[in-house]
């Protein structure tokens, strides 16, 4: 039974090891794939709020609050 359990986690590792080295290998080679670059999977819009967040804390909490912005002309 101890000799089932110690194959057991060199086998898990063994596995291990082998999935990362795959992985790490894909991920290094030159071979251009249909694939976006890294940049373009995720677009980040970004929108312009006019509002400002205001944090007040108390004893054990924190309250967020969203205010308008006015702006001085």
């Amino acid at each position: 039974m101890n000799v089932r359990f110690h194959v057991a986690i060199v086998a898990t590792t063994v596995a291990a090891v082998v999935a990362l080295g795959l992985a790490t290998a894909s991920s290094a080679t030159d071979i251009k794939a249909e694939s976006v670059a890294k940049g373009d999977r995720l677009p980040i819009v970004a929108v312009e709020t006019a509002e400002l967040t205001v944090e007040t804390r108390g004893d054990g909490v924190s309250y967020l609050t969203r205010m308008p912005v006015t702006h001085a002309e």
